[in-house]
This record gives structure tokens, C-alpha cells and sequence, in this order.
């Protein structure tokens, strides 16, 4: 989900950013110049086969008749001597309202700045990744928040405007219905994410939020969605695939439509886990398109925090985000739809460094000194994300570890400037959340590094690199913890 903070934070903090909005657009608009003559010959031949209209404010994704068909089986390209053209990825993002009070403009435009960076370098358009796969940006943006999305649309996302796909009214259940707007974040809005699976001009369609950055390839879990399961190729791409469960390895299931992560450090013990909405990769599907909008409108949810809470009374609520993208999908791929997702390795996939272990949090935990210290998933051997070797890791998610453009290097026991500014050491560790935030502003100093190779202009570092704080992780980025830094 993105969020843009229409006020751009204080007047002094605006002073002290290190880039204006105005520079990046123009920085930006220089390399993608760039890129994308570079990469012309590329793209005229993928233009023909995914097609999409560019008119920026396009409510509707096309559907070409040259593009592949929904739940075709698509023939890996990675030994292609050249007739074969290259498949492409969806990546998107959903923008659903122009207020946040977690980053300011310019850090959310960094934000969406690197992340597609990321994709770039991670796609087969950087040749050193390996990877054979291209990618196509899209942001799908809320109605509401249509005034603000042309900041993504500067920065090369492909944008789709919509609408809640289900009205408050539209609501058979009483309880849904009523309460459903109090939901983190965005109420029924954030439904509008269910959109993802309507982009039918990809194959596979990667979701995520904002505060999200690639670092490696996904090229296994693509090849075991796209490959024959029954081949020498799918099933080598099937073992590569890391699960949260490897046990489960031999039972993925012949065609997986979808890949996601739960969210552990909420569960209770003995119930089940929700869906972790800020990354999921998916085959683009009408049908469970459809079928996910029949379960909002029946609205069939029970209040309350026992073990037939939540949606279809299956146990899927009491947790942030039960009553929309954090419940939903949870009960959608295991009760409508099971045996058509894998589950995958939280702390490789999604990566938050986020504590998944029955220690101090939730208060609740004093209730259960015997699961002390024992892993939330209910089984033994569980590993910490906290301390995830970073060689391991496929991409981050920045929540736990705070936002890297927002300069939060503060322990706890540090003077930190805004009281959300500091790392929890009740939910994740201050030294592994360094190393993730140098791994954001590592990719930022990269796309630094290619501007000036592309333009020449060496004021980009030394303007944007000035700051001294913590310069061994933020890489002269900030000059102060917070925001404001």
C-alpha cells in the first residue's frame, strides 16, 4: 500500500532534506531517458506481445489478444537462442489514499524510487542478475487518491485507477459492514489491491507495498509457477523454492496460482496465522478475482478474538488487517482455494527482521510462560529473522526495521527525535535492522552511481551525499535521525 503525505512534513524538515522533489523528477527523468533508449530494440518487441494502454488515467487493463492466456503454461525462455521473446512480470504497488504520517512526499518518492530500481537490477535488463525475466511497472491507484498519483506515473509506473470493487453498502453482514471502515488502514479500500489479479497482459503479477526492495532474482519461484511441474526444469525450479514448511516441498501443488508469507509475530498461540499483505506473487485470475469480491459482499465475519472469530467463523480475525488484506486471503487460500498457494520462507521472502518467538509481545504472552521463548509457527527449529544471514535474503520488507528514507538509526536508549523513530528491541534487533537499511541505501547510492555514469552530473552524490549521520549505514543520505533527517 502507498500513502503520500500531502503537507511533505515541516518547513524545516523540508530544508534539510538532501533531495528535493523537484531534483529527483529531473534525475529521474534523465535516466529513464536513458534506459529506456537503451533498451528500445527491447521494447518495441515487447510492446507488440503485452500490450497496455498508456493513457495514464486508464481505469481498465487491456486485454490483447496477443498476450499470454490466463493459466497457460508458458515455456521458460532461459536457454532462448533469440526467437523466443522474454516473459514479463507485473511488479505493482497500490496507492489508496495521499495522507501518511510515516514518511513525508519526497521519502515516499524515494521509497518508489528504489523500489524500482530494485526491479531493474534484479530483471534480466541488468544482464550480471542471471535473471531472464522483464518487468513492467504498474501502481493501482484508488479513486480518492487520483489527485496524487501522478508522482508515480513521472517515475515510470504504468497507472490504473479504480474504485473499491466492493461498497461499504454492498455488504450482506452486519458486522462487516459496520465496522469494516475502522479496519488498518484504509478500511474497504484497501481492497482495491485485489485488482492484481486482474492485470491479465502478465503471467505472474508480483504485489507489494512501498517500503518494499528487491535483492535478488526471483527467477525459481517464477520458472516452478510457469514450468510443467511434471519436467526436469519445473522440478528443479521446485526444490530451489525456500518454504516456511521444507517438509512440505514434494506437496506443492501442480499449478501453484499464488506465493505468500504469514504474519507470525501476531499470532496467538494455538491459532492461525494471517496473511502478510504487503507481498504476495500471483497468477492473474477473473475467477478468484470474482470469488474473493462474493466473500466480501456475503460478509460473512464473527467479531470477537475466539477460535471462530473472523472470516467464514474459520479463525481468521482479531489480528491487525483480519477484516481486510491481512484476514482475507489467509481464509481465501485455505479454505475456499487450499492446495493452490505455497508458503513461502518468511524470513527469506518478505523479509521484515521482524521477532516471530513468544517473548514479551503481546502482553497476553504472561498468560503462557510455558511457550516461552518457543517459535509462533508451533513447531521446533524456527528461524529467527532477526538474525537472517543477509546473503540469504531475497527481499525486504522495511516494517519492524522502520523506513530507511526516514533515517531511523535510534536505539531505545538513544535520544531519538520522534518517538517512532527508534528500533523496538521487543520485536526486532538493532543490528541486523542496520544491515537492512544499508542494503536500501546501498540501492539508492547505485541508482546514484548510474545517473552520474549516464549524465555526468556528479552533483547528484555530492548533493545527495553530504549527510553525516551514521554514514556507514545511511551512505551520507542523512544528517539527523527521523524524518527530518
Amino acid at each position: 500500500m502507498v500513502t503520500f503525505n500531502r503537507r511533505g512534513g515541516t518547513s524545516s524538515g523540508g530544508e534539510r532534506q538532501l533531495f528535493s522533489i523537484q531534483k529527483i523528477f529531473i534525475i529521474l527523468a534523465v535516466i529513464l531517458v536513458s534506459l529506456f533508449l537503451c533498451a528500445l530494440r527491447l521494447r518495441s518487441s515487447l510492446a507488440e506481445q503485452y500490450s497496455v494502454s498508456s493513457n495514464p488515467k486508464d481505469n481498465s487493463v487491456s486485454s490483447n489478444p496477443k498476450a499470454i492466456p490466463k493459466n497457460k503454461i508458458v515455456t521458460s525462455t532461459r536457454n532462448s537462442s533469440g526467437d523466443s521473446e522474454p516473459i514479463q512480470v507485473a511488479y505493482a504497488i497500490s496507492l489508496i489514499k495521499c495522507s501518511d504520517k510515516q514518511s513525508s512526499t519526497s521519502g515516499l518518492i524515494d521509497a518508489a524510487t528504489v523500489l524500482r530500481h530494485s526491479v531493474h537490477q534484479t530483471s534480466m535488463r541488468n544482464p550480471s542478475s542471471g535473471s531472464k525475466y522483464d518487468y513492467k511497472m504498474y501502481a493501482i491507484v484508488h479513486k480518492k487518491a487520483e489527485s496524487c498519483s501522478h508522482l508515480l506515473g513521472d517515475l515510470g509506473y504504468h497507472i490504473i485507477v479504480k474504485d473499491s470493487p466492493v461498497q461499504t453498502s454492498e455488504i450482506r453482514g452486519d458486522y462487516l459492514r459496520k465496522h469494516v471502515h475502522k479496519e488498518w488502514c484504509c478500511g474497504a479500500d484497501e481492497f482495491v489491491k485485489l485488482f492484481a489479479y486482474t492485470i491479465h497482459d502478465h503471467p505472474i503479477v508480483v504485489h507489494t507495498d512501498i517500503d518494499f526492495m528487491y535483492v535478488k532474482p526471483m527467477d525459481d519461484l517464477f520458472d516452478a509457477m510457469l514450468l510443467p511441474h511434471d519436467s526436469d526444469e519445473g522440478k528443479a525450479a521446485r526444490d530451489k523454492v525456500e518454504l516456511e514448511y521444507p517438509d512440505k516441498q514434494q506437496s506443492m501443488p501442480e499449478d501453484i496460482q499464488a506465493y505468500l508469507t504469514r504474519d507470525y509475530h501476531q499470532v496467538i498461540p494455538g491459532r492461525k496465522a494471517a496473511f502478510q499483505a504487503g507481498f504476495i506473487v500471483l497468477k492473474p485470475n477473473q475467477k478468484v478475482f470474482d470469488e474473493y469480491l462474493e466473500i466480501i459482499r456475503e460478509g460473512n465475519y464473527v467479531e470477537g478474538f475466539s477460535r471462530e472469530n473472523g472470516w467464514g467463523g474459520k479463525g481468521y480475525g482479531g489480528v491487525v488487517g483480519s477484516m481486510a488484506m491481512q484476514g482475507l486471503p489467509a481464509y481465501y487460500y485455505d479454505e475456499v482455494a487450499p492446495n493452490t498457494s505455497v508458503e513461502l520462507n518468511g524470513c527469506r521472502y518478505n523479509h521484515m527482521g521482524a521477532n516471530i518467538f513468544y517473548d514479551n509481545v503481546p502482553n497476553f504472552i504472561r498468560k503462557y510462560k510455558d511457550l516461552h521463548g518457543k517459535c509462533r509457527r508451533n513447531v521446533e527449529g524456527c528461524e529467527d529473522c532477526r538474525k537472517t544471514d543477509m546473503s540469504l535474503i531475497k527481499n525486504i520488507h522495511f516494517t519492524n526495521c522502520r523506513k530507511p528514507w526516514n533515517c531511523a538509526g535510534c536505539k531505545e536508549d538513544e535520544q531519538c527525535t520522534g518517538k517512532n523513530d527508534h528500533i523496538d528491541p521487543r520485536t526486532a534487533d538493532y543490528d541486523h535492522c542496520m544491515q537492512v537499511a544499508k542494503t536500501w541505501h546501498e540501492m539508492r547510492n547505485d541508482l546514484e552511481q548510474q545517473i552520474v555514469a549516464l549524465t555526468g552530473n556528479d552533483k547528484v552524490l555530492s548533493e545527495g551525499q553530504k549527510g553525516s549521520y551514521k554514514k556507514d549505514v545511511f551512505m551520507g543520505h542523512c544528517d539527523a535521525d527521523g524524518q527530518s533527517g
